[in-house]
């Protein structure tokens, strides 16, 4: 007979990655203002706001799940906010040197995580009735698609950062 899902330690995972979104979102908006007076505006300021969904979406879950994030990740989040809003990788916001990419890789990062949890999710839908296979399946897109949003972003732009 199988173990059935922990629901302590699901719920200690689900608010890692909410702590992790709140970091992620300020990382987002910082790289917004950062291209807001160029032609990629639209392309940071769409990035934003999907990221800003999939958050919402994340504590929807939670709530489903019969939860909130959890209380240590609340005590960390404002810091985690901070650490994303001063922008500790391009604090000068120079969108014309490598620092600009590295920002662009963490970013790719954080979305790659995003896209593992919910594949992780996924895994477990027929074994928790409250996780909807719909909805996951539909964010796991969501997070591929802002993958290569930004992956094509910083391909077609890496000669403004090199040259």
């Amino acid at each position: 007979m199988k173990k059935p899902i922990d629901h302590e330690k699901l719920h200690k995972y689900l608010s890692e990655h909410h702590l992790g979104s709140a970091a992620g979102l300020e990382h987002f908006a910082s790289a917004k203002r950062m291209w807001a007076d160029t032609q990629h505006a639209a392309v940071f300021h769409s990035l934003w706001l999907q990221v800003k969904e999939d958050q919402q979406d994340l504590e929807r879950i939670l709530k489903k799940l019969g939860r909130e994030p959890h209380g240590l990740a609340l005590l960390a989040e404002p810091w985690a906010k901070l650490l994303g809003k001063i922008n500790l990788l391009n604090p000068l916001r120079q969108r014309r040197q490598t620092l600009a990419q590295t920002q662009l890789d963490v970013l790719t990062g954080l979305l790659n995580a995003k896209h593992n949890m919910w594949r992780t999710l996924l895994l477990m839908v027929g074994e928790e009735p409250t996780l909807d296979e719909a909805l996951l399946s539909d964010l796991k897109l969501r997070a591929e698609s802002q993958i290569r949003q930004l992956s094509e972003f910083s391909d077609s732009s890496w000669a403004e950062r090199f040259r």
